[in-house]
């Protein structure tokens, strides 16, 4: 029997919005400083500023452990609240989902489409569009140009990237939203086999995620436990495991013990960031108070769906830009006159992301509507 009450406090939900936003900024400063400054070892004499600098601006895939924690928390223990009160609906919680994921999502891949469009044509000096520069970025790993056709955008529009073909032109970090889609719909299946007492229902159920698990990718499949972790705090949302502050500290431990690349053994880094993050979101369970600046949290996480979309192709962009007209050097060593541009950049990518999400994000209740009142008229409500 599954417990009926999912209560996020206020804490939890203060916390929530500092790491959304904060993941979101880890994975564009890894991004921005990886395509404008050259990868760390490949000049000498780095000094305690830049080791700690490269040091800081190497979190990006470690953020996205925690965006899928914290989409297992906040849907899956959704859904298996809705579960327990006997009361989810695939249509609704398809609505939701669709309009959460596809609101920000077509436009990002329009307008990447478009920017690196205009910047393999115009601003393609540097070969960041097509891999004809020198050395290696470990960001890119694939020819932008190349993954820029009508056949790719389909399979991404479908969410099939990483599936069934590359990501779309330049915007690698597509690739997680694969993972989202496809656990936004095989979780309900999984936790519908274990509340549904018809065995017909079942079977099918199980026929379908079988399927499911036929057609994804291991890699998809691995970091589902991650989500599914996430999920699972559902069940102990209602006591706390660990002190906060031990939580914490823990999570500390983790994040840098894999940017350190202390664990060489595949995906035992990202598990452990995984669960130490499950508990820090354990153990803000059931306090009241909140956190100093909760409201410019909330204010940048409002946005961070877009930023974490919208910022690859900019980036590019931008920075082909200012190599190509000679404004920087390509891909050099950070100095000081070098980090007011690399702040400039930054806060060009929150700008544009932000212009973006007052028509996107910020619309997804009146899409949500929008797409239930069409439900509603075609008598399917």
């Amino acid at each position: 029997m599954l417990p009926r009450s999912f209560y996020i406090s206020p804490l939890q939900s203060d916390l929530l919005d500092v790491f959304r936003w904060l993941a979101a900024f880890l994975v564009v400063i890894e991004h921005l400083r990886s395509l404008m400054f050259a990868d760390y070892g490949t000049q000498g004499g780095m000094g305690v500023v830049g080791r700690i600098f490269y040091f800081l601006t190497g979190f990006g895939h470690s953020a996205v452990m925690v965006f899928f924690v914290m989409s297992g928390f906040l849907v899956g223990g959704k859904v298996l609240q809705r579960l327990a009160e006997g009361n989810f609906s695939w249509q609704k919680y398809g609505v939701d989902r669709f309009s959460r994921l596809y609101a920000v999502y077509l436009l990002a891949l329009l307008l990447g489409g478009a920017f690196d469009y205009f910047g393999y044509h115009h601003f393609n000096q540097f070969g960041l569009y097509d891999q004809t520069f020198p050395g290696q970025i470990a960001v890119i790993n694939h020819n932008f140009h190349q993954n820029l056709s009508t056949p790719v955008f389909a399979i991404n529009l479908a969410m099939c990237q990483t599936i069934l073909g590359p990501v779309f032109g330049s915007n690698g970090p597509l690739w997680s939203l694969a993972n989202e889609f496809w656990y936004y719909l095989a979780a309900p299946i999984l936790f519908l086999l274990f509340c549904q007492k018809k065995i017909g229902v079942r079977a099918l159920g199980a026929a379908a995620l079988a399927g499911i698990v036929w057609f994804l990718p291991s890699s998809i499949l691995i970091y589902s436990v991650v989500w599914l972790l996430g999920a699972a705090l559902y069940f102990f949302n209602e006591r706390r495991l660990l002190p906060l502050w031990f939580s914490l500290g823990l999570f500390a431990a983790c994040f840098s013990a894999a940017r350190m690349q202390c664990i060489s053994v595949p995906f035992v880094a990202d598990f452990l960031i995984a669960i130490s993050f499950a508990l820090v979101i354990n153990s803000a369970a059931g306090f009241s108070r909140q956190l100093v600046g909760k409201n410019l949290s909330r204010s940048l996480a409002g946005f961070s769906y877009s930023v974490y979309l919208c910022h690859f192709p900019f980036l590019a962009l931008a920075l082909s830009i200012l190599f190509q007209t000679g404004v920087i050097g390509f891909r050099g060593r950070p100095t000081l006159p070098l980090a007011a541009i690399f702040l400039a950049v930054l806060l060009a990518v929150y700008l544009w992301s932000y212009f973006i999400s007052l028509g996107t994000e910020r619309q997804t209740p009146r899409i949500r509507a929008w797409l239930n009142r069409c439900f509603t008229r075609a008598g399917l409500d």
